[in-house]
């Protein structure tokens, strides 16, 4: 008897050794093997682990391992050896204490080592084992079936299909029991895996830098699987990568060369799944008088979805569109609008493109579905050729930001040079950014694999990117998946001393040290527009401003007279991809470029002799710059790219000092500009500076701080959130209606309390600070951390979110001049103090940040 015919319905998939024994090692030594390992066998006992591999790994030709759900939660495995006439009981367990039972006429035995049981039994002269014991009786019922192997009959295609014999295995997968396992990790499985099709066959192949299983996918044989859309589709080249964001932590695309012929099997394969689309459709038609389904003819090459990282830590989907017709889509889609708008159509100019609303639920995943689902929100414009749909108006408009400054896996060398490893033609294909995926899986991790990812967080870094492709081929798909790793980040997590004494040496030739004539009083981080590293600008005692490289070299320095005031801004004022550096002094404003050469016709003499803040405004986004200078006094001044002072704002008078500068928000496409007092009112003013309706809105509480803007899809859930120096947390909306007034927990009688916002707008904590002791809360009034060593000293508090769970604090004792950064988890990143009187974080490649210093006349630049 083969071990084939003994693998139950229930399994996920089988792999099956071969002679490669080589192969077979070098796979074994990756970190990826270390991971899967670490998982398979996770919270089971190491040494009873150590006693049965001894035996598993023997005897590898014709070896068969089968996966299985076991838990909602959790897998294991059965082990398949061709015994002859060996024992039962393998001679390495004779003299430990097995004990017997029968099941169906066969024994099964059982071997218990600190309460984890393994359980064999010997069938036939095949040997199965497993560390779940109703498993073996899976495989003896199967073993009395009449109807021979029921995994192999439910991937008979896959199994005829040759393997390639010179690899460390094959691998059969039931592609419908795959994705159903995926659950036991997660709480968000992809319904699309169970659609995808029925069953694979996979050669596994490992380098040095990558895991790469390559083979064949299969439909069936009425074709009811996703497989069936592409079945009279070529594969096509990967050219939406020149529009997809850095930012994306996942994307799908969809190679299709007859958009016809896909928009026919599109619609009978949703017909067939989920009737209640096409009736959708008909809705939609017979309310618009647009026909949908005309729209599949000119769709161009590709479809694909970006999945990005939201405000909440949950993903955000932009979907991407490539026509043939793009104005026959906009103009559809600009009459479904019209004629699904209830009350005013939505539209917005933001830079170039101009953006609208389809007020349709789900309307993308009704034309598009299953390749695009859970898409409620519709709101879309267009980029050459390409439709681009989002959720969200935010995401929306930072997609395009990232599209109009390059920041795209197209102009990326690192994703480049992973995309070359990967098939350069598809038609289904899934790129994952694994090191951005961990912080959004944690959240939908099931507990138990929650603690396995933080326990083996630092080997999980080792994972690099990831890709799983098909590509229609005869009556076939080529599938090829491939993940990369870093073996140099999976070294550095070892116990070996020399490793680490290593990575600390590497990190000190890392570190800069700039040395200044004068102590150093205002130190800014600034993005070099032509190598997008990190560049510093500061101002020291003497007022000269000076650009420092990333490198600590000083590129250029000017005297500006006077000190600069509130913070600096970085605009692109000739609207050609170049940044510049504006700040306000008494009295004027500078604008100067990368060079160190003051842009015409800067500086520029304003009437604002004590400024305190400084903001820029872009209404919709065109580079048409305002400045908007907020003075000591309490009023606001607004100029013009020109410098010219523009009416309403000569100045706006708002009674008061500000907590924090005066901001531009641009809601549902209408303009707002707000400002909050240190005395507790809040203004809401239009453009013209004229105030809203129902303000200046006194919220009978002074602050300190920031405030934070909770934004929704509509005015209505649109609020403002501040916090008084007393602990009161009160949100408003946009009609001057106080939403909410907490009361947040005071620890004593002196606590003081603070908003901080980050430094990218995606969220905000909470700082209470006594005698006692300085405590960070995050948004829901969590403790993130505490900190009884600052007291009552004046501290400067920072968070940065930069994505892909890099988010950290620093704490700056403005007293003893030391700086703290943590994680937003609580754990201090830094063992021993940073001697400094104010520091800057930016992200690195690794998963500690970079750290920006000033202490005297001293600049640092190191990695943490």
């Amino acid at each position: 008897m083969s071990p084939w015919d003994l693998v139950p319905a229930s399994s996920v998939f089988v792999y099956e050794t071969n002679d490669c024994k080589s192969c077979v090692e070098q796979l074994q030594q990756t970190s990826m093997w270390s991971i899967l390992r670490k998982a398979a066998f996770y919270e089971k006992p190491a040494d009873s682990l150590s006693t049965i591999f001894d035996v598993l790994n023997a005897n590898r030709t014709g070896k068969l391992i089968s996966a299985h759900t076991t838990r909602k939660d959790d897998f294991d495995f059965i082990f398949y050896i061709p015994a002859g006439k060996s024992a039962a009981v393998p001679e390495a367990w004779s003299k430990l204490k097995v004990s017997e039972r029968e099941f169906n006429g066969i024994k099964i035995y059982e071997l218990s080592l600190h309460k984890q049981i393994f359980s064999w039994s010997l069938i036939d002269q095949v040997w199965v084992g497993s560390f779940t014991p109703f498993l073996i009786e899976d495989v003896i019922r199967t073993y009395a079936a009449d109807d021979g192997s029921p995994f192999k009959n439910d991937i008979a295609a896959a199994y005829q299909l040759a393997p390639v014999k010179s690899d460390a295995g094959n691998l059969y997968v039931n592609i419908k029991k795959f994705g159903q396992w995926l659950s036991s990790f997660t709480t968000e499985s992809p319904d699309l895996i169970k659609y995808l099709g029925q069953s694979s066959l996979l050669d596994i192949k490992s380098t040095p830098e990558s895991l790469v299983l390559n083979g064949l996918s299969l439909d069936s044989a009425d074709q009811r699987f996703l497989l069936s859309i592409f079945t009279n589709q070529v594969p096509v080249p990967f050219n939406l990568k020149t529009v997809v964001s850095n930012r994306s932590v996942m994307f799908m695309s969809y190679g299709i060369s007859d958009g016809t012929k896909f928009g026919d099997a599109l619609q009978k394969f949703a017909a067939r799944k989920k009737p209640k689309f096409k009736d959708s459709i008909a809705y939609v038609n017979n309310m618009t008088g647009v026909k949908v389904e005309n729209l599949y003819s000119s769709i161009g090459k590709e479809i694909g979805v970006c999945f990005l990282e939201s405000k909440d830590e949950t993903l955000s989907k932009v979907l991407l569109l490539e026509t043939s017709n793009g104005d026959q889509w906009i103009q559809s889609l600009n009459t479904i609008a019209e004629k699904t708008s209830v009350d005013t159509i939505f539209a917005e100019t933001y830079s170039d493109y101009e953006i609208r609303e389809v007020p349709v639920v789900n309307f993308a995943e009704k034309i598009l579905w299953p390749l695009v689902t859970d898409f409620p929100n519709c709101f879309y414009t267009r980029t050459g050729n390409i439709i681009v749909m989002a959720q969200n108006l935010d995401e929306l408009k930072e997609f395009l930001d990232d599209i109009d400054q390059e920041n795209t896996w197209g102009k990326s060398v690192a994703q480049n040079k992973f995309l070359e490893s990967t098939l350069l033609e598809a038609n289904i294909s899934l790129y994952l950014n694994t090191p951005m995926a961990w912080n959004i899986l944690t959240h939908s991790l099931h507990p138990k694999w929650a603690r396995f990812v933080k326990e083996h967080q630092e080997s999980l870094d080792a994972l690099g990117m990831g890709a799983v492709q098909l590509s229609h081929l005869n009556n076939s798909y080529y599938t090829n998946a491939i993940w990369s790793f870093d073996e140099s980040a999976s070294a550095a997590v070892t116990n070996d001393k020399n490793d680490k004494k290593d990575n600390k040496d590497r990190n000190k030739t890392n570190k800069y040290l700039t040395n200044f004539s004068e102590s150093i009083s205002r130190f800014f981080v600034v993005q070099n527009h032509s190598t997008k590293k990190d560049d510093v600008f500061i101002q020291d005692s003497s007022n000269t401003v000076s650009l420092v490289g990333d490198d600590g070299k000083v590129l250029w320095s000017v005297d500006v007279n006077k000190p600069i005031q509130g913070d600096i801004s970085q605009i692109d004022y000739f609207n050609n991809g170049k940044l510049q550096v504006l700040f306000a002094t008494a009295g004027q404003l500078h604008l100067i470029d990368r060079l160190g050469n003051y842009v015409s016709p800067f500086p520029l003499t304003i009437k604002e002799n004590d400024p305190d803040f400084l903001s820029i405004v872009d209404y919709d986004h065109s580079k048409k710059y305002r400045f908007l200078i907020s003075g000591k006094s309490g009023k606001l001044w607004m100029h013009d790219k020109g410098g010219e002072n523009l009416e309403g704002w000569q100045p706006k008078a708002v009674g008061g000092k500000l907590s924090t500068a005066a901001h531009h928000h641009r809601i549902r496409g209408k303009d707002y500009l707000i400002a909050v007092r240190e005395d507790g009112t809040a203004l809401l003013m239009n453009r013209r500076g004229e105030t809203l309706k129902n303000f200046p809105l006194n919220l009978d509480a002074r602050f300190s701080g920031d405030y934070y803007l909770e934004t929704g899809n509509s005015t209505a859930t649109t609020s403002f959130v501040v916090v008084s120096r007393d602990g009161l947390r009160i949100k408003f909306n946009l009609e001057g209606k106080i939403l909410s007034r907490e009361s947040l927990i005071k620890t004593s009688p002196d606590a003081v309390f603070k908003l901080i916002r980050d430094k990218n707008d995606r969220n905000y904590v909470i700082v209470r600070q006594d005698s006692r002791r300085l405590t960070v809360l995050d948004e829901n009034l969590h403790e993130v951390l505490s900190a009884d060593f600052i007291g009552n000293n004046a501290v400067d508090v920072k968070l940065y979110t930069f994505g892909g769970g890099k988010e950290y604090i620093t704490l700056t004792d403005k007293t003893q001049d030391l700086s703290f950064v943590y994680d937003t988890k609580g754990n201090l990143l830094t063992n021993v103090p940073i001697e400094s009187r104010s520091i800057i974080v930016r992200p690195s490649r690794t998963d500690k940040p970079k750290v920006f210093a000033i202490e005297g006349k001293s600049l640092s630049i190191m990695p943490l």
